[in-house]
């Protein structure tokens, strides 16, 4: 696609639609004539931050180092069928915007491509594409949205490597919907399980969760994955935490 192609269909984008706080973010893996710098633009305006690049290596990088709602792929670049974010396997769940010639209909079979846009693409076409991933970007987010509320740890132990201790001076630095941030007076074991009961601001009982210490950091700094059991417990955590939520998401979350 010629910058031009791209310029004659520009048409005016409502600054910061989808998130006042810049709450979304994406990677650009675009060949210099995709016009990466126009496409940056548009998503800026819908308040997506963007990180950009023409290497396989380097977007594969991007994607382990950084939390990232969306990528749109030209799928003619070579190396982008190798890369691990578009495989079946892959453990990243944001959104994927793949462009292909008009010729290829199953150019991203076997890929893990939520949208197809065929080349050139249009500023329309584009927009279109984004409010369509919108839903289901914002879905992710209210789940790992990182709440700096002061709930308590009122009881807890870890198990690691056959023995068992109980927890003590553990603070909860931030809490989402699939884990929870953890200050203690030395550092977890990478591995360890944790079952926890924890109050909330402003509520009368605790909830019990378990899950595993997935980094540790030398400062006592612990991030914890909770297990996804579907259990009454942790679903009325979850209710407490999208009462919570930023306007926008909660209205999202409202409505899911």
């Amino acid at each position: 696609m010629r910058p031009s192609n791209l310029a004659q269909n520009m048409t005016p984008v409502r600054t910061k639609a989808f998130a006042p706080w810049n709450l979304f973010s994406a990677l650009l893996l675009l060949s210099d004539h995709e016009s990466p710098s126009l496409v940056k633009r548009v998503l800026s305006d819908f308040g997506i931050t963007v990180n950009n690049t023409s290497s396989t290596t380097d977007a594969d990088q991007i994607v382990r180092s950084n939390r990232l709602d969306l990528i749109v792929c030209d799928l003619d670049l070579l190396g982008s069928n190798q890369l691990a974010c578009l495989q079946p396997s892959t453990a990243w769940r944001g959104m994927a915007i793949g462009l292909m010639p008009t010729r290829y209909a199953d150019y991203a079979l076997n890929r893990r491509i939520h949208l197809r846009m065929v080349k050139p693409l249009t500023v329309d076409m584009l927009v279109r594409g984004l409010k369509a991933s919108y839903t289901n970007m914002a879905q992710r987010r209210i789940a790992t949205y990182r709440h700096n509320v002061a709930a308590r740890v009122v009881s807890g132990t870890l198990n690691h490597r056959g023995w068992q201790r109980t927890l003590h001076q553990v603070t909860v630095v931030n809490l989402s919907q699939t884990g929870l941030c953890l200050n203690a007076a030395e550092p977890l074991p990478h591995g360890a399980s944790l079952a926890m009961s924890l109050v909330l601001p402003e509520s009368s009982y605790s909830v019990h969760a378990s899950g595993n210490v997935i980094w540790s950091h030398n400062s006592g700094r612990t991030g914890v994955a909770f297990d996804h059991a579907q259990c009454p417990e942790m679903k009325r955590l979850h209710q407490q935490l999208n009462q919570r939520l930023p306007r926008e998401l909660g209205m999202v979350a409202r409505l899911a």
